[in-house]
Order: structure tokens, then sequence, then C-alpha cells
């Protein structure tokens, strides 16, 4: 679990990667749906363009947090980088209030790690290390 001396109002989302707690996060970006639609042209009607649903898009997920000790981001993708195929997982984002409390919850289906951005390491900067997994899914449900 994240840092306890780290006040719980400063995080807004826990994660968990099928049954294992991620940890608290401080920003989820890139929760989107998007049908795409293809125009169909009719034969002798010129004033108009049929709009057809072609399918359904989900955004790749972005999870940032400042750098710690709670649940690896990494050792999930570095699965792809010894050679193995890393499991599709479920993830579940559960947004949290002010009281700590679940507001909303957003799951991923057949979620999969497609990128680990690590802290920029600069001793002449006074700023949090942070780290980010983006994730490519198949379904997004908003439940809650």
């Amino acid at each position: 679990m994240a840092n306890q001396s780290i006040p719980m109002n400063t995080f807004g989302f826990k994660v968990k990667v099928g049954d294992e707690e991620l940890g608290l996060f401080q920003e989820v970006s890139g929760l989107s749906v998007q049908l795409n639609v293809t125009d169909l042209k009719e034969g002798g009607v010129n004033n108009t363009t049929h709009k057809l649903i072609d399918g359904v898009s989900f955004s790749n997920v972005t999870l940032k947090r400042g750098l710690c000790s709670a649940g690896s981001m990494f050792g999930w993708i570095a699965k792809a980088i010894n050679g193995d195929v890393p499991e599709r997982r479920t993830v579940t984002i559960t947004m949290l209030g002010d009281d700590g409390k679940p507001v909303k919850t957003f799951t991923l289906q057949n979620a999969l790690p497609v990128k680990w951005d690590g802290p920029s390491l600069n001793v002449m900067q006074d700023s949090i290390a942070t780290e980010s997994l983006e994730l490519a899914h198949e379904k997004l449900t908003i439940g809650q």
C-alpha cells in the first residue's frame, strides 16, 4: 500500500490489477470511448450522408503517481521485456472522495501494459519523482 504518512486526500484513485492492489494514484487519464463511424452515400440522394457505426475504440489509459515502494508498476511490463507475453488482466480504478470512500468505479477489461515511464532524475530540481503506466484495453465499464 502507499506511504501512510501522506494524507488520503492527496490521492484520488485506488487501482487494482486482478486481485492485487497496485496502490493509490494522483492522476488517471485517457478514460475515453469512441464510436467509429463510416459514411455511406446513397445513390440518387445528394442532400445527406448516412452514418453507420463501425465498431468501438477505447483510448489507452495512463496511471500516474509518486514513485513509492507500493505495488510494482514496472513488474507487469517487465514480463514483455524478458520475452514473456504479459498477462491480460482486469484493472479496477476506484475514484475516492475526500473522506476516502468510493465515489465511482472504472473497469478496464483485458488490459495490457504498453508503456512505463520512470522518474526524471535531476538533483538540481526539487520535485517529486513520479512514474506512470500506460494500459491498452478492450472494454471500459463505469459503475457506482
